[in-house]
């Protein structure tokens, strides 16, 4: 067989594995946008109808470019320059690809932004289709976990101008590259997951138990790219700080600026911050704070099902997850951060495996995706 022909049926198997992907996607990928936009609306209307505060018109009318997506915005429109040391916070991946679209006339930072968010979501879809199909064998739980990922209720950050999408794109994209010993495929998302937020770094830790994993096994070239796959994350975070280095004179800055009070805040222990959002959830005092507890306690049990029911890489790396969310000072946008932990939503499909549970957990997903949407778009939760 020639090398054409060899390309050619390639080429054939990679359509072969990703129609399938995307048929199963397309559809989740369409319904959750509808619904949020529908929100969206809704929201608007009723800031206008019922003449509400300037918190509510404001956090509306920026729409998917609020919250967090306007600094994105302005970080693709004119770069770091004039934000502060907090703009620094926000890692570059996203503002880089979203400012490459800047060449199509009439392109604006905001819309390059979220052309950029969502394409990276469908991708997300895509790609965890197809790794649950490959670790579990089981199209049914691969189009669950699918759907689940995008009604989850912090997943209207998929639709807006979050780095959120990419970040689960890239990881899904470094897992299936670990664990199908695509090493090249491991190192370049995993890398590109580093420029695209600070808990990109984490898949240091799956890399690193494959790589022992499998350390018998592999050549002496393979144990060599397998080894890159370990630092490739870090590396990529380096490649932001030592940017911040030359133009700013500080390596750390942006970890600085994310471990601050107003954001994430220092270090913590996390049983006494759960045990302290639990009493005010059970007080009735700062019931949007309390509920985060909820949330924490429903990570740890399927972290705890992870490690039981998928190697040892997808358990450890949710352990990591949630062990970088919880020991904050303050679990505002817990709820964002397990929705880019994506073993959760694999363990989610495994679950739901009879059609009337499934319906009943997706129906209930989908309902808080609606309130958090609303909530979000009056300003009154913080994705």
């Amino acid at each position: 067989m020639n090398v054409r022909t060899v390309g050619a049926a390639t080429t054939r198997s990679q359509w072969a594995v990703a129609v399938p992907a995307l048929r199963a996607s397309a559809m989740p990928f369409l319904a959750s946008r509808v619904l949020v936009l529908l929100v969206l609306g809704g929201v608007r209307l009723a800031t206008h109808f019922f003449k509400l505060g300037a918190a509510a018109q404001n956090a509306s009318h920026a729409g998917l470019l609020s919250w967090d997506a306007s600094w994105y915005e302005r970080i693709a429109g004119g770069g770091y320059s004039g934000l502060g040391d907090q703009g620094l916070r926000f890692f570059p991946l996203l503002p880089v690809l979203a400012r490459s679209l800047r060449a199509i006339p009439g392109m604006t930072a905001g819309t390059s932004l979220i052309i950029v968010a969502n394409l990276a979501c469908l991708g997300a879809f895509v790609m965890l289709w197809r790794l649950v199909v490959f670790e579990l064998g089981d199209e049914g739980c691969a189009r669950r976990a699918v759907w689940l990922l995008a009604f989850a209720p912090p997943a209207f950050v998929l639709v807006m101008g979050y780095a959120d999408s990419l970040l689960i794109a890239t990881s899904l994209a470094a897992f299936l590259g670990f664990r199908q010993r695509r090493y090249g495929l491991a190192v370049c998302a995993a890398f590109l997951a580093g420029l695209c937020r600070p808990v990109g770094m984490l898949l240091a830790i799956p890399a690193a138990i494959e790589l022992a994993a499998n350390w018998f096994s592999l050549s002496k070239r393979e144990r060599l790219m397998a080894g890159g796959t370990v630092l490739a994350a870090p590396l990529g975070a380096a490649a932001y700080f030592s940017w911040v280095q030359v133009v700013f004179g500080n390596f750390l800055l942006p970890l600085r600026e994310q471990l601050s009070l107003a954001n994430r805040g220092s270090l913590s222990d996390p049983f006494l911050t759960i045990a302290r959002d639990i009493g005010d959830l059970v007080d009735g005092i700062h019931l949007g704070v309390g509920e985060h507890a909820i949330w924490a306690v429903l990570f740890a049990l399927l972290c705890l099902y992870i490690l039981w029911k998928l190697p040892a890489s997808y358990g450890w790396y949710a352990v990591a997850t949630l062990a970088v969310v919880l020991t904050a000072s303050n679990l505002s946008s817990l709820e964002r951060y397990g929705l880019g932990c994506f073993p959760l939503v694999i363990a989610g499909g495994m679950l739901t495996r009879g059609r009337n549970t499934f319906k009943a957990v997706l129906g209930i997903s989908g309902l808080l995706l609606v309130t958090f949407s609303v909530l979000s778009f009056l300003g009154l939760y913080v994705p």
